[in-house]
């Protein structure tokens, strides 16, 4: 669990407070700026300091890991209880796959068994297996993203890594076809279900009803939504997003139609 108290980054995002469950799926939306990035940012201690007088790059607040204030874990520390897959990650050039996926095996003891097992269980969804040997400043956009969705996923899996607590992606979906935004979706939900707290941050809006748990919406730096992914209405999206839209239900499954 994730216990968020007054979080604020200057000009960015806050104050908010509210917790993420361990063992649930929440999925962040609101349009660009709003501040999801710099919340997900926090969530991982990559925005905190105890220092007295911060400066406009730091969150004030506290932010709290299984009862453990993130600003006062170590670097090492925080790579064995959280993983975080931010936007735009630069990929050093000539790295193969594979040697990509061994560098995000480092901060849990390296490349062993477990490793090879749940990258294998990741090869088939996330359609690795043709990405191992090639340069990752090769391949497209989205081929890169799965490799480094499955990096962040393979550092906190609990059969690699008993300490694993915490799971935050940035736009995961970004870049990504349709069948590997599902199959990530899938296994976002399969990684909660073992326990961990998820949270990751979503343009799509119907994806996000239909796989959340738990839904927050930001808007302007403020949550101004969060629950179950009955909070997405119409009412919400027109405010939020300046977007007139329909809901359609049916068979358990909510639709958003633009209208």
């Amino acid at each position: 669990m994730l216990l968020i108290k007054e979080f604020s980054l200057q000009h960015r995002v806050g104050p908010i407070s509210g917790t993420f469950k361990a063992g649930c799926l929440t999925l962040l939306i609101g349009p660009n700026g709003s501040g999801k990035s710099s919340l997900l940012s926090g969530a991982a201690g990559l925005a905190m300091s105890d220092s007295v007088g911060l400066s406009a790059s730091e969150g004030s607040g506290t932010v709290s890991l299984d009862g453990a204030c993130l600003s006062t874990l170590s670097i090492a520390e925080l790579a064995r209880y959280r993983a975080m897959l931010a936007q735009d990650t630069v990929l050093p050039h000539g790295l193969l796959g594979y040697e990509l996926l061994a560098l995000g095996a480092e901060p849990v003891g390296g490349v062993s068994e477990a490793v090879c097992l749940t990258l294998a269980r990741l090869a088939e969804p996330l359609g690795l297996n043709s990405l191992y040997q090639r340069q990752v400043n090769t391949l497209s956009g989205g081929e890169q993203q799965r490799l480094l969705i499955a990096s962040t996923l393979l550092q906190v899996d609990p059969s690699v890594n008993p300490d694993g607590k915490l799971l935050l992606l940035d736009e995961p979906l970004a870049g990504l076809d349709w069948q590997h935004q599902l199959a990530t979706l899938r296994l976002l939900r399969e990684y909660a279900a073992l326990g961990l707290t998820v949270v990751a941050s979503i343009h799509d809006l119907n994806l996000a009803c239909q796989y959340a748990d738990e839904i927050w919406c930001l808007h302007q730096g403020k949550l101004v939504a969060q629950g179950a992914p009955e909070v997405v209405t119409p009412e919400l999206i027109a405010q939020v997003f300046s977007v007139t839209v329909r809901l359609i239900e049916q068979e358990g499954y909510r639709l958003l139609l633009a209208e």
